[in-house]
């Protein structure tokens, strides 16, 4: 018997931590909100806090599809989004929607996670020390980053 979506998505969430644990300068996800609800608790407002008070050179991104979700689904991450605007950046891309809830972790040079979760199944790879499988991830996330616009909804909070 094979295992449930909730154990995948456990494993999957413990992969997450495992690689937002290693991060030193760089985290860039790309998601949408659902799936990072469907995610045990993640430790993406931690880690993101821990980066930005390590080095003033820390590249930190956050690609959503729906910022508003966010807002009210996740207040730690958004709270931590809002407290250090000029370390996060984040940005808005809606996918078609008809295609599968996804998240990309890209973690510095080295490490980068692809989960995929499409009519109940749930597909997860992750690699802790591989440079090549990190730049292909990397210039997956920049590709979809600079069609996306900024998130009006998080940075507003702050006027």
């Amino acid at each position: 018997m094979g295992d449930t979506v909730e154990d995948q998505l456990e494993r999957a969430g413990k992969s997450v931590n495992d690689l937002l644990e290693s991060a030193r300068r760089r985290i860039w996800v790309h998601t949408r909100s659902r799936l990072l609800t469907a995610l045990p608790e993640v430790a993406l407002p931690s880690a993101m806090s821990r980066v930005a008070r390590r080095t003033r050179h820390a590249d930190l991104r956050l690609l959503i599809d729906d910022d508003l979700s966010l807002k009210s689904e996740h207040p730690r991450l958004t709270h931590t989004v809002t407290r250090l605007t000029t370390a996060i950046e984040v940005r808005c891309l809606a996918p078609a929607q008809d295609t599968p809830a996804s998240l990309l972790l890209v973690v510095d040079r080295t490490a980068w996670l692809y989960l995929v979760q499409h009519k109940g199944q749930v597909g997860l790879k992750a690699e802790r020390r591989d440079p090549a499988g990190n730049r292909t991830a990397a210039e997956r996330f920049a590709e979809a980053w600079a069609i996306s616009s900024e998130s009006l909804e998080l940075r507003k909070l702050l006027l």
